[in-house]
């Protein structure tokens, strides 16, 4: 289930809010227990730009419905079937839509929420939450004096709820190459102490059936001790590079495997896009 409700953030390095269109007030439903309707917008205005791809709604699992929604605001229309003859008390959404930050750089997500039948209507089981699962502004780097660049998330002083599991996705980019690492400690040796570097990190924080994201990006250089922040903007060239790195229609899992037989039901990754096989 994890990997399914996985927020994907690919190599890209959007500097972007936690906020997705599956946020509690995003979206809203309408309708009866067996046929219901969801409303998916366009955001705009004081949030990134938000355009929904595809919508999907899955009972117990079960795939009940799916949406193209063609990056423009749609309805989502599901006939809540169960084969045992009853109704699905609580129902999973995906959403697929792209994102589009303050610099105009696009990718590609998918976020998902929960919703129940409290017996007169559909409700977020993500209203019943008072608290997020993690501070993004609590969390803070770690740099350690290798060769190259080795940084680690630190969470001492992070303020989380609730939490069974953090991930971490590091990306560091020179202005030739994008590379990138998992886990808590990134390490690039490829790196040069001499290289102007755009750094960023996606974090995953899941618990239960719900996950949460946290996104930073730094352009850093050397300055003979340490690496520091750059007071002098982007780089020249990075950004362009992190846009177009890994357009060669090659399909990872999200491991970063190349693979060539495809699963139906598993996420995989091809051109910085994720998708699903669901047929």
């Amino acid at each position: 289930m994890k990997r399914i409700l996985l927020v994907l953030l690919v190599l890209l390095g959007l500097q972007t809010q936690a906020q997705t269109l599956c946020d509690v007030n995003m979206t809203y439903t309408t309708g009866s227990q067996m046929q219901l309707e969801i409303a998916i917008p366009v955001t705009g205005n004081s949030l990134p730009t938000m355009a929904p791809l595809y919508a999907v709604t899955y009972g117990n699992g079960n795939m009940l419905a799916e949406d193209s929604c063609f990056s423009g605001p749609c309805t989502h229309m599901i006939y809540n079937y169960n084969p045992n003859g009853t109704y699905y008390d609580t129902l999973t959404t995906c959403i697929s839509y792209t994102l589009t930050d303050t610099m105009g750089y696009i990718d590609t997500l998918m976020c998902c929420f929960e919703q129940y039948w409290d017996g007169s209507s559909w409700a977020k089981l993500s209203m019943q939450q008072a608290n997020p699962l993690v501070n993004c502004d609590s969390l803070t780097t770690q740099h350690y004096p290798v060769t190259g660049i080795s940084i680690t998330l630190d969470t001492s002083n992070a303020i989380f709820t609730s939490v069974d599991s953090v991930e971490v996705l590091w990306t560091a980019c020179n202005t030739s190459t994008c590379y990138s690492a998992y886990g808590m400690t990134g390490y690039f040796p490829w790196i040069s102490l001499s290289d102007t570097v755009k750094l960023c990190y996606d974090v995953w924080v899941y618990n239960s059936n719900t996950v949460e994201t946290c996104n930073q990006c730094d352009s850093i250089i050397h300055d003979g001790n340490s690496w520091v922040l750059m007071s002098i903007g982007n780089p020249t060239g990075i950004e362009e590079l992190m846009k177009n790195e890994g357009l060669n229609n090659v399909t990872y899992d999200l491991m970063g495997r190349k693979v060539t037989n495809l699963t139906k039901g598993v996420m995989y990754i091809r051109n910085q896009k994720k998708f699903i096989i669901l047929k």
